[in-house]
């Protein structure tokens, strides 16, 4: 009996393996209005605008006498703003099959587990699958917390701690990405990589344990009705 299934967000719930990079780059700016800078060079832009977390931010924001720690979390809080209003309007999707989930049983401890921002993952769970998660977890609007992305399982531990699960026997957590595999295997879960168009499974450093077409299938392995 499946003690616990969790669920990755980007590339299995959410098409698309990750944010829009415009989202980045116009809550850099919206951050940056709190200071009322309005203008910077396109130096200190290319830098603040990234996606991903660079230590350069910090020197950029340092020559613009600004604390990048503060900044940054004007800016992630931003990108969920934005990012949520995406989805609302329906400009970013839910994959077709991701109603699979609406199946599992009531009984049954789920939970949404992603690198994504928390404001975002909480966004999705209630507003696209309301009551269907027990808990949703992101990371926090730090750079602290950014580091502490899959294959670190941190943000895994922090999803059983709240579902009172602290050594599961069997359980799940399906994902797109060989960083899921690895932070499923480091506190003893089963991996479940869905075959999205952008997942290569060759070049995974870590073998999942199911590899399935679907997230329709994967919710057939985690309530054990057969079939991969």
């Amino acid at each position: 009996m499946t003690e616990v299934a969790l669920f990755d967000m980007d590339g299995v719930l959410l098409e698309g393996d990750r944010t829009d990079p415009g989202v980045y780059r116009a809550a850099a700016h919206d951050a940056l209005r709190e200071y009322d800078i309005r203008r910077i060079d396109d130096g200190h832009a290319s830098v603040l605008e990234a996606s991903e977390y660079r230590a350069e931010m910090t020197d950029a924001c340092r020559s613009l006498g600004i604390d990048c720690d503060e900044w940054w979390q004007l800016r992630e809080s931003s990108a969920s703003r934005r990012a949520n209003a995406r989805i609302r309007s329906g400009e970013r999707s839910l994959y077709p099959d991701a109603e699979a989930v609406l199946e599992l049983p009531d009984e049954l401890p789920t939970g949404l587990v992603s690198n994504n921002r928390r404001e975002t993952a909480e966004f999705v769970a209630d507003y696209c699958f309301p009551g269907r998660f027990d808990v949703a977890i992101g990371r926090n609007p730090t750079i602290a917390d950014y580091h502490r992305k899959k294959p670190d399982p941190e943000f895994l531990k922090r999803a059983l701690a709240a579902l009172n699960v602290r050594t599961p026997e069997s359980g799940y957590y399906v994902g797109d990405r060989g960083t899921d595999v690895l932070a499923a295997e480091r506190v003893g879960l089963e991996s479940i990589l869905i075959e999205r168009p952008h997942v290569d499974v060759g070049t995974l450093a870590s073998e999942p344990d199911h590899v399935v077409p679907s997230l329709r299938e994967a919710v057939r392995i985690v309530t054990d009705l057969g079939g991969e």
